[in-house]
Order: structure tokens, then sequence, then C-alpha cells
């Protein structure tokens, strides 16, 4: 996460008697084209609760426009994955005392559940952000570039264009005895990780970002026999993950409810994110 951004999706922020904070969605899928699709898609979720709770913050002064934050956990679940689900129109949030800790819970126009999520981050107060970043930033570029990246085809990974593919087809039995099991390798370019290229995915454009992950996330576990949308899921940050060079998203338990992704970068392990189903 950069420095905050509210935009309008957000608006009609209330304080409420017990000091949540309750506010209202845009329906505008001009402005935010990720309302077309289906709200328990990946790029929703991620899209919907970065928005909500970056306005939340502005709204709270927990976080100015000034400050550099970054989420360094972040939790979900589904209330309808079917074909009658509806993005939200409002949600309830409460935040901790770090001013970007927090739980959320979102509902839709008939006053349904629609998601409840929390997350964790930090606030970069006192570090030299750009020129730690900087630095982060030339260890993965030193790597070499996928000149001929392989990524698997549109329809296997539920996506309807080529450039909306972040991962490649799976390799099952891996041979690096350090490999825990199967994996996909992943790209995410200037070229193919934001808008206006991508149909969805906004962001900085200074790494590869949450909603990437998820999507990349999103798109393994199809490839590993999992069609519908997740109904829950658990990520942990630990470090950027860089744009324009590869990163493994390896499956290191899998079961009939719930998969396990750790995702790494050169010799930097970045995230663990598992996601969950109910089918």
């Amino acid at each position: 996460m950069t420095k905050q951004e509210r935009g309008d999706f957000c608006f009609g922020f209330a304080r409420e008697s017990d000091g949540a904070i309750a506010f209202q969605c845009s329906d505008d899928a001009e402005r935010w084209p990720w309302l077309r699709l289906h709200p328990a898609h990946n790029i929703a979720i991620q899209s919907t609760n970065y928005f909500s709770l970056t306005g939340v913050s502005l709204f709270a002064q927990s976080l100015s426009g000034e400050q550099w934050s970054a989420l360094t956990s972040f939790s979900w679940r589904v209330h309808n994955r079917g074909e009658g689900a509806k993005h939200p129109v409002g949600g309830r949030a409460t935040q901790e005392a770090d001013g970007i800790s927090y739980q959320c819970a979102f509902q839709d126009g008939d006053g349904a559940p629609v998601y409840d999520v929390a997350g964790a981050g930090v606030v970069f107060r006192n570090r030299d952000f750009e020129s730690w970043r900087a630095k982060a930033k030339a260890e993965i570029a030193a790597l070499a570039p996928a000149d001929r990246f392989e990524f698997a085809a549109p329809g296997d990974v539920g996506v309807e264009t080529h450039v909306e593919v972040y991962v490649s087809p799976v390799v099952e039995d891996p041979i690096a005895e350090d490999e825990a099991g199967p994996y996909v390798d992943a790209l995410v370019t200037l070229e193919n990780g934001f808008r206006p290229a991508h149909p969805y995915h906004g962001g900085s454009g200074d790494h590869v970002n949450s909603g990437h992950l998820c999507d990349a996330v999103q798109q393994g576990a199809r490839l590993l026999g999992r069609s519908s949308y997740p109904s829950a899921g658990e990520a942990t940050f630990t470090r950027y993950v860089e744009l324009d060079r590869p990163f493994r998203l390896t499956c290191a338990s899998q079961t009939a409810q719930k998969l396990v992704f750790e995702i790494s970068q050169g010799p930097y392990k970045c995230a663990t994110i598992s996601v969950s189903y109910d089918d």
C-alpha cells in the first residue's frame, strides 16, 4: 500500500455511538470496473476492502495522505457465492488505535451480509521509505528477467483475456528437493498489471499489490481443480513482491477444503495465502 488516496468509492462516513464508522459504497462500474465481476471474485473483495478502509482511515484521521503504510495480514469471508450475490452498498468498520488494524462488515442493498474482513498493518513514520524501497527493488531487478514466460491459457484460470493471466501452468512434480509441493510461477508487470491495460487492477505501479497476489492465488487454485470462488481466505505479507520479475506460488498444503500457498521471489519468502472452500 502506498500513500493513502481516498477517491470517492466510499462516502457518507458517520461515526456511530460505539466508535464504529459506517459508510456507503459506490455502484459506479464505469469508475470502478471491478464491480462488473462477481462479488466473490478476489479482485472485487480486495478492491472493495482497499478503497473502503483507506477511506475510513482518512475520515478517522488515523492516517494522513502523506504517510506510507503496508498491509501485513488480511482475512476475509464471503457470505454468498451464488448467482444472485450482490456487491456491497455499505459497511461498518472498527479500527484499533494504530489506525491501520481493522475489522469491517459489508452488506448489500437488502441488508444481507456480503463480506467480513479484517486486516493489520504498519505505518512507516520514521523510515526513509523511498530509499529503502529503492534498495529492495534493486535486489530483485538484479534477477534474470522472464523473457519467455509461459502463461496459462485464460480459460484454464477463469479469465477472459490474456492480459488477465498472471500464472504459468502447474508444475506438479517439482525437481528441486526444497519445493514442498506443486507450484505455479507468476509474473506481474507494468504492462499487464494495471489499468488501462488490465481491465480491473489499479495501483501505484510501485510493487505487486496484495490484490494481484490474491488474484494469482485464485488462478493457481483453479489450475489445481478448485473451479469455484473461495469462501474464505487468510494472508500474511512479509516482503513486497516486485514488478517485472517472476515470483513463485508453491502449494505447501492442500485438502478438499483448503489450499495454502507460499509466495517467494528470488531468495525471499514474501507471503503466505490460504484459501478455503465450503463446497
